[in-house]
């Protein structure tokens, strides 16, 4: 196995640290505040360092993500392995964290929604396309949505604990890289379904 497939498989078992560290913010939190209420919990008490090392975590898999991806084309090693399972890797990682983050209500529920129904809707079209030999062109408005999740994810970890959650218009603030995400999700996902478009109106 290569690097970069052995890179892959590395931002893959990453989620596990991701998990126990968002199940350890959630235990600690709550020994502090009120167990009903700990999403309220006081985030200049140490609970925010949970946060911090989750934001590591995921800007180091980002970098995994990046040095595999530039690996396999420098190197000529694009294999089936790494088609498959690099898209997969990012979507396992950043949709756990996305969870988490609605969950303790510091991101959008709908937003999270969106991203893992247009991921799924999207996967479908590509096993279409693919079972008909038609080669689907993955659109820019897919990677600026990375890049945008890429951004908002760490923003939201590393910023929460200097702003108040409760306070609509920080919150949003703090989501909008998330929103734009959204934007170029959805967009990304119509130009996917133009492109199968004609094969679906075969099956009818």
């Amino acid at each position: 196995m290569n690097l970069p497939n052995k890179l892959t498989i590395l931002r893959i078992v990453l989620v596990i640290p991701l998990i126990i560290l968002f199940c350890l913010f959630i235990w600690y939190a709550s020994f502090v505040e009120d167990l009903l209420s700990f999403k309220d919990v006081d985030i200049h008490t140490k609970s925010q360092y949970f946060l911090y090392a989750i934001g590591i975590v995921f800007i180091l898999s980002m970098i995994t993500d990046f040095i595999d991806g530039r690996l396999a084309r420098k190197n000529n090693q694009i294999t089936t392995f790494g088609k498959l399972f690099d898209p997969l890797a990012d979507k396992i990682i950043i949709s756990t964290i996305l969870i988490f983050l609605s969950f303790l209500s510091y991101t959008y529920l709908i937003l999270v929604v969106i991203f893992i129904m247009r991921d799924l809707i999207v996967d479908g079209f590509r096993n279409l396309s693919a079972s008909n030999n038609l080669k689907v062109e993955a659109s820019i408005y897919g990677k600026l949505k990375t890049i945008f999740q890429s951004i908002a994810i760490p923003m939201i970890l590393f910023l929460i604990p200097i702003i108040n959650a409760n306070v609509w218009w920080h919150l949003f603030l703090l989501n909008l890289p998330m929103i734009i995400a959204v934007l170029m999700s959805l967009f990304s996902g119509w130009m996917y379904f133009r492109q199968v478009l004609p094969l679906l109106k075969k099956d009818k």
